[in-house]
């Protein structure tokens, strides 16, 4: 079903972007199934101008506050390219390498001394996977492995979680040498994370909000720790009970709440070097992946033709973002109802950037 509601959201997209060019126009996503109604937020930008935007729900259970553009989600691994990109920062600012061994920041990880920053970021450390992804209320759920089950509760305080974690995680064997294979893993993104705390002095949140988001004008950019989760203004509810947001151990890889303008104004900024420079989006946009198919992984980000691309899920929540820093091209699409069959984030967003190089195409044939 959901490939059919994706089929259906191209044939009218195709239709309609086929017929004309008109900028900022509204288009209604088809859904033939009311049980299936689409939740959420999907916006296609070009070079800052909206080409696509589509907004449905309630921001909360039997309310009557819509959703629109606006509305905040929670990001889930789309968080992953902000943490790439404060290390990143930190490395055009001088204060590290990519290629710094983790010994430097954990100088008792014996285990880690072929381990460099470079293989957190692009997944190729061998570290051990902390979550265990399983379904509760037909919603994605991911737990902490058993042995940290009971010990990361939200009886904890945020840093209390931290710590249990980070000691688990460097207690680990590895799961293969270092650089050897690809296997996407958030406890890499966690100390990540707590690397960029190491050498800025700061707290993660305070630093991506100082060099990220103000900058940037993200100002409704937020992160899960630091809000009362479920009582943020605007912030669509999750369509069932969250049973995993423990506080703490999202940092870094699934903790951001956001929106669609915001998220758009961090995909334009790869392209305009605002943030990044060229040479780091350059080394964040490179496939570190090649010895495994269909994976084009790079910091934080996946490749795509010649698009960048990240899924993200968390609790009820589904996120997709993909940018062509080429053309300007950027598509956002979020849901809070991941537990609906009927509707797919990524299928909305793979159908709007094939809707766009068919018109790209008809017109160059026309010149």
């Amino acid at each position: 079903m959901k490939r059919m509601i994706a089929f259906l959201l191209v044939v009218v997209l195709l239709l309609t972007l086929g017929a004309c060019s008109v900028q900022n126009q509204k288009l209604h996503i088809v859904n033939q199934n009311e049980d299936a109604a689409f939740s959420g937020v999907v916006l296609m930008t070009k070079d800052g101008q909206t080409v696509y935007e589509e907004s449905a729900g309630f921001e909360k259970n039997n309310s009557q506050e819509p959703i629109t553009v606006d509305t905040l989600f929670c990001m889930g691994s789309v968080s992953k390219q902000f943490a790439a990109g404060a290390i990143l920062i930190l490395q055009q600012d001088g204060e590290l390498s990519v290629d710094d061994p983790l010994t430097k920041y954990y100088p008792q990880y014996t285990i880690g001394k072929d381990l460099t920053i470079r293989h957190l970021l692009d997944m190729r450390s061998g570290i051990k996977e902390f979550y265990d992804i399983e379904y509760i209320d037909d919603a994605f759920t991911e737990l902490p492995t058993g042995e940290l089950r009971g010990k990361v509760t939200n009886r904890n305080t945020v840093e209390e979680n931290r710590q249990i974690l980070e000691d688990w995680i460097l207690r680990q064997p590895l799961e293969f040498e270092p650089d050897t294979s690809f296997e996407y893993c958030n406890s890499n993104y966690f100390l990540l994370a707590r690397i960029v705390e190491k050498v800025s002095g700061m707290s993660y949140s305070d630093y991506v909000r100082e060099r990220i988001f103000d900058p940037l004008g993200m100002t409704n950019s937020m992160f899960i720790d630091e809000v009362d989760f479920r009582n943020v203004p605007h912030l669509a509810a999750p369509t069932v009970h969250p049973h995993t947001v423990f506080v703490g151990i999202t940092m870094g890889l699934g903790d951001m709440i956001s929106n669609a303008k915001d998220i758009d104004r961090w995909l334009s900024s790869l392209k305009t070097n605002q943030i990044l420079t060229k040479e780091s989006v350059e080394m964040m946009s490179t496939d570190y992946t090649s010895d495994v198919d269909d994976e084009d992984y790079g910091f934080g980000i996946r490749m795509f033709g010649n698009g960048l691309f990240h899924a993200g899920a968390i609790t009820t929540y589904e996120t997709m973002v993909y940018t062509d820093t080429e053309t300007g091209v950027n598509v956002f699409a979020v849901t809070n109802d991941e537990p609906n069959v009927d509707v797919s984030t990524s299928d909305m967003v793979w159908g709007l950037v094939d809707s766009l190089e068919s018109e790209d195409s008809e017109e160059a044939a026309d010149l």
